[in-house]
């Protein structure tokens, strides 16, 4: 069987463990402490508890589990007592919507220490990994409450472990009924000889009447306690000075008075052990009466406070010490007497309160005012520097931390944009060359077959051939050769442009003679086509990558020519606008859909009304993208049957990202 240890816990666990840790080293009351570890542990989602919890703690004296602390246990009667051998009250096992968990809380040397009581908020049990680490975070809680002297005794035990003496008696017969060890050994009376008299009995000058009248205020309700000196008598005769507290203890069926006595030679003794213990505490305490005048103080609250003790001895007030603090600048800018006033109201209020205070050195104080029943209040300063020094470390640590995490999480989104983008330009490739391929079955065999043909022919003739024959077949040969260049290069520029291979040679060229060297390519492959041309108002020269330009040129015209076989005439304009150049081709043929004008410049899209005529899709998309590396634009007017109308948009002086300028080279014509 695996020994369960904090070695073999999930990190949710461990996480919560050191939670409940952070929780335990503050400085606060019992009670909030253990209800913020019962908070931890039920907010766990891997335990799918409900916010009830309770801890029960046992008493040795009444061999009980008697109820410590609940969380939100309103909602169920929880008992005040466990019996002996109790596992679950009738209040609980008659709930059938509850689940109860009863996790054992153990010490060294006490196992039966307490219980942990929580609540499932679903019908399906923890799970074994979880009931696992559950009984190991309730067993943190031992500690705590030891360590905070929690309720591990009973009032009993309290009264038992007193030095001084204490006796129980009825509020009616003045009867004792309990004392405790000390006034056993200090009067010489043995317990059963003492359960039977009355407090009077021994006292020196006191009667029963005369003891009567004294408690008459508490018996009265007038009063919540009693004082008085006394003399104590011993069993032997001798007799001691005594200081005389009585208190009404009330109870659900009747009530009892119980009587301290405290020896006071004692009393000047453990005076002096308060101030011994006092002065030992790390932090600073002071103590105030109702008039906020200082009764006592350790010289840590000095030291804290910065405040030299010769000037504020006990007696001093709490307005005086504040006045010489905010004199020397402590609290900031602002009215010295107006901030003075402001704390002396809030002290005045009677109410607990708790903030932070950093002082002009750097050193951080927690301050903290926790009222008295007499009107009275105990100020205490805690230096917190290191631990804030600390937060701070973490917090920066923290902010390293997610701002490394950031950093890396856009590096791998930039690796994984970049793996993105070749893996797509990867596909386009694969695409291109499946498509390269398919043409080459189909595209590139037209232009093959009227090679293969005009040589047949040029063969079968010989010696014969006429001149006007030669001439006709050998046009044929270049139109078809020319056919292939075309398609080839098509390929070929749209394989560097989707792979990011091409770039543009930026130069100062004449339009005019692109536009010239375009038409007469058509010209040579096209005898019965007329071009209308009319660029004059085009500047003499832009910039931009001459052959890539030419490119489009030829393929508009290309364009303009096939697809209008039967209408002879192509329209070209050009001119100038706002230091762009515009230029349009326009047919008078078959058109396109208006369905299909958006997607005419995506690749390999061919418009329905190109059926039955030789084209590879490529052609439109690569005018496009030339283009648009030139920070340019490309328009398309079309309609069915009515022919079409490009016009083509180019900055005169060039894209944004100019290079030096260069001497235009000569652009052929073939």
């Amino acid at each position: 069987m695996q020994v369960t240890t904090w070695t073999n816990q999930p990190i949710w666990a461990l996480q919560a463990s050191r939670e409940i840790l952070k929780a335990a080293i503050l400085d606060r009351r019992l009670g909030e402490t253990l209800k913020e570890i019962l908070s931890i542990i039920t907010a766990l989602p891997q335990l799918e508890l409900s916010e009830m919890a309770a801890i029960y703690i046992r008493d040795a004296v009444q061999d009980r589990q008697r109820l410590l602390h609940h969380n939100t246990a309103d909602q169920l009667d929880l008992p005040i007592d466990l019996p002996p051998g109790a596992r679950m009250p009738e209040c609980i096992a008659d709930r059938d919507d509850l689940i109860p968990y009863w996790i054992p809380i153990s010490m060294p040397g006490d196992p039966d220490f307490g219980i942990g009581v929580f609540f499932s908020r679903s019908e399906k049990p923890i799970s074994l990994e979880g009931l696992s680490a559950l009984r190991l975070l309730v067993q943190e809680i031992g500690p705590v409450i030891q360590q905070r002297n929690g309720c591990t005794s009973s009032l009993l035990d309290l009264v038992e472990l007193s030095t001084d003496e204490i006796y129980i008696f009825e509020h009616q017969r003045f009867t004792i009924s309990r004392t405790n060890a000390t006034a056993s050994v200090r009067t010489g009376y043995s317990p059963e000889a003492l359960a039977g008299m009355t407090p009077a009995s021994l006292k020196v000058g006191i009667s029963e009447l005369d003891y009567r009248a004294k408690l008459m205020p508490l018996v009265a309700g007038g009063a919540q306690s009693v004082t008085f000196d006394a003399i104590q008598r011993r069993r032997n005769g001798t007799v001691y000075p005594v200081k005389v507290h009585v208190w009404r203890i009330r109870g659900p069926s009747s009530d009892l008075f119980a009587e301290v006595a405290i020896a006071k030679a004692d009393q000047r003794k453990a005076f002096g052990l308060l101030e011994q213990v006092f002065d030992a505490i790390p932090g600073g305490i002071g103590v105030f009466d109702n008039r906020s005048r200082l009764l006592m103080a350790n010289r840590r609250l000095y030291d804290l406070m910065n405040i030299p003790p010769e000037l504020f001895p006990p007696g001093s007030t709490f307005e005086d010490i504040l006045r010489y603090n905010a004199s020397r600048g402590e609290w900031g800018d602002g009215d010295p007497e107006a901030m003075v006033r402001e704390r002396v109201e809030q002290a005045a209020l009677g109410l607990p309160y708790s903030f932070e205070r950093e002082r002009k050195s750097g050193k951080v104080l927690a301050v903290r005012s926790e009222p008295l029943s007499n009107g009275g209040y105990v100020l205490s300063y805690t230096d917190i520097t290191l631990r804030k020094r600390a937060e701070k470390e973490l917090i920066r640590n923290r902010d390293e931390l997610e701002k490394t995490v950031r950093h890396r999480t856009a590096e791998i989104a930039a690796q994984a944009a970049a793996l993105e983008e070749a893996l797509q330009q990867e596909k386009n490739i694969n695409a291109m060359q499946r498509q390269f391929v398919a043409m080459t079955s189909h595209e590139f065999r037209t232009p093959l077959a009227i090679i293969d043909g005009a040589a047949q022919r040029i063969q079968r003739k010989k010696g014969e051939m006429e001149a006007a024959f030669l001439a006709e077949k050998t046009q044929q040969v270049r139109s078809a050769v020319a056919r292939m260049v075309e398609l080839m290069e098509s390929f070929l520029s749209a394989g560097r442009i989707d792979t990011g291979k091409i770039e543009l040679s930026l130069v100062d060229c004449s339009l005019h003679k692109l536009i010239e060297q375009a038409i007469k390519r058509q010209k040579l492959s096209s005898q019965h086509h007329r071009f209308d041309a009319d660029y004059q108002t085009l500047p003499p020269v832009i910039r931009c990558d001459a052959l890539a330009i030419s490119q489009v040129l030829t393929n508009l015209l290309s364009n303009a020519v096939k697809y209008a076989p039967r209408a002879p005439d192509i329209t070209i304009r050009g001119w100038e606008e706002d230091g762009f150049v515009f230029l349009s081709v326009k047919d008078e043929g078959v058109g396109i859909d208006a369905e299909d004008v958006p997607k005419l410049f995506q690749p390999y899209f061919r418009a329905r009304t190109s059926t039955g005529i030789a084209g590879t899709g490529i052609g439109l998309s690569l005018v496009k993208q030339i283009v648009t590396l030139h920070d340019g634009d490309i328009f398309v007017e079309s309609e069915r049957g009515k022919g079409t109308c490009f016009t083509l948009v180019l900055p005169v002086q060039g894209p944004a990202a100019k290079d030096t300028a260069e001497t235009a080279p000569e652009v052929s014509a073939a």
